[in-house]
């Protein structure tokens, strides 16, 4: 039987980048039934017994089957009910009609005919087992897991019926007893590369990062060109931030797999993320290699670009983007990103503007052009666009975040800055800024206690920031600590130099 992958596989992100060229593993299942059709009849065939039917039932049987094979499914459930007619006790009629009706996508008739050929039959493992992957088809894990586990009563040691119950109990949310599972087969079969890599899986799906990495760790062991373990590893290794060892794993993705743009675009993300802009630009070069009409790559690429101070090549890596003619929108709010960072504001401006002709529902480019209008001092304009941005996107904590800020530095709609702030917060409430936020927000409210109780967070979150110890400052002198409004002041004219800090200074220093 052909190795299995559990269908949970995505937990760790996996599935996202294994695409076509993944050809040198058994290949990941995208859902319980791949095909249901001659894959899963494969899987049931090793658990047939000869038929016992009546002499005029067997030959519409043996009809339907033939119908079956040439692939006629309509003429093959005729015959097989035609069977049925002379013999409604034959439990493999039954199970062939089940089957038949599921290659038609008539699910509910699928299910009536394999219980019918379970009740018929309470030992037929193949309709059990077909019917638990229709089962699951439906997302019906506790029916699912009830056919595997009476398939268990007989063949206690059945490789494949264990691992689809653990791969149940995954999906139903019960990763204990899929660990269990895999930690027992792995007694069995400790040579089993499939077998450590489930088990790894599952730890990681169980938040036990190190124990998944000692199993897939062993499943390469076993067997080196395992794809999916490499990028199982991979995965795990980056999000526990050991850059250099999941850089390790994609390259042995890539050596395996040289042709899945996913894992370039991954390598060329961490060697950006290690400062090595060099290779990390190797990396984005070598995918639009192989798809030259990688439109994010052309963006992402501009990005690093700019990170290294050479803005003039991200335009013109962007310009090239946008003769693709292929998301011409995000090309032009990249153009705008980089336009700002030249200092070309007005130029920036006129990228977002055409981003959001081309898609004017998108609250992103509305985002950025609130944002940039906000920088230039046109305040009125900004918050329209902010506005927009807001109304467009609910859920957008940075939009949500700079609107209420804007509100407060207005001194206009303060109750509903605080609702927009707070919002923000329930989404990202370490977010040091959005605490900043807050507690500018209560200070505009005269709230002066709660103010500086916020942007005290908020210092110790951010670290060194002027406007954030400016703003603990004001709070400070507001509540009569003219000692450490001072020290807050100091601060920040240590980081930025702002001649109305200095003012605030001077004014105390008079006092």
């Amino acid at each position: 039987m052909t190795p299995r992958f559990f269908v949970t596989l995505a937990v760790v992100g996996i599935s996202a980048l294994c695409v076509s060229g993944c050809a040198s593993t058994p290949r990941l299942k995208k859902s319980a039934i791949r095909s249901p059709g001659q894959e899963i009849l494969k899987i049931a065939k090793t658990k047939s017994s000869p038929p016992s039917i009546s002499p005029k039932a067997y030959a519409h049987y043996s009809m339907g089957m033939i119908y079956d094979n040439e692939g006629r499914i309509d003429q093959a459930i005729e015959e097989y009910l035609k069977a049925i007619e002379f013999d409604s006790q034959a439990a493999p009629v039954y199970y062939r009609l089940g089957s038949a009706y599921l290659k038609l996508g008539d699910v509910e008739s699928s299910i009536s005919a394999l219980n019918k050929a379970v009740e018929l039959n309470e030992e037929n493992a193949r309709a059990r087992f077909l019917l638990a992957l229709v089962y699951t088809s439906q997302k019906k894990y506790d029916e699912a897991a009830k056919e595997y586990e009476e398939i268990l009563k007989s063949e206690p040691n059945d490789l494949a019926t264990l691992s689809s119950l653990a791969d149940i109990y995954i999906l139903g949310q019960n990763v204990e007893k899929a660990i269990e599972i895999y930690e027992g087969l792995l007694e069995e079969k400790s040579d089993s590369p499939v077998i450590h890599f489930n088990l790894g899986i599952v730890y990681a799906r169980a938040a036990r990062p190190d124990d998944a990495k000692t199993q897939l760790e062993k499943a390469v062991e076993l067997k080196p060109d395992y794809l999916e373990a490499h990028l199982a590893l991979a995965v795990l290794f980056e999000m526990t931030d050991e850059l250099d060892e999941a850089i390790k794993h994609y390259k042995e993705a890539i050596r395996l797999d040289p042709v899945n743009t996913k894992l370039y675009r991954q390598l060329g993300r961490l060697y950006f993320q290690k400062e090595d802009t060099g290779e990390a630009e190797r990396q984005y070069k070598l995918l639009l290699k192989f798809d030259p009409e990688d439109v994010v790559a052309y963006i992402e690429l501009s990005y690093l670009y700019v990170a290294g101070s050479r803005i003039d090549e991200a335009i013109e890596i962007l310009e090239e983007a946008l003769t693709l003619d292929r998301r011409p929108q995000d090309v032009y709010m990249a153009l705008g990103f980089c336009y700002n960072e030249k200092g070309e504001k007005d130029e920036a401006i006129k990228q977002y503007e055409k981003s959001i002709e081309i898609d004017p529902f998108n609250a992103r480019p509305h985002f950025y052009l609130g944002a940039m209008l906000e920088e230039m001092g046109k305040r009125k304009a900004a918050i329209l666009q902010l506005e927009r941005a807001v109304e467009l996107n609910s859920q957008d904590p940075e939009a949500l975040n700079y609107l209420g800020y804007v509100y407060a530095e207005e001194g206009t709609k303060l109750d509903e800055a605080e609702a927009l702030i707070s919002k923000a917060l329930e989404m990202d409430p370490d977010n040091g800024a959005y605490i900043d936020s807050l507690g500018w927000v209560y200070y505009k409210k005269g709230m002066f206690e709660e103010a500086r109780e916020q942007l005290e967070k908020a210092q110790k979150l951010v670290g060194d920031d002027a406007v954030v110890y400016d703003h603990l400052g004001d709070a400070h002198f507001k509540v009569g600590s003219f000692d450490s409004a001072k020290e807050a002041w100091q601060k920040s004219l240590e980081i930025e130099n702002n001649d109305e800090v200095r003012k605030k200074l001077e004014e105390l220093g008079k006092e």
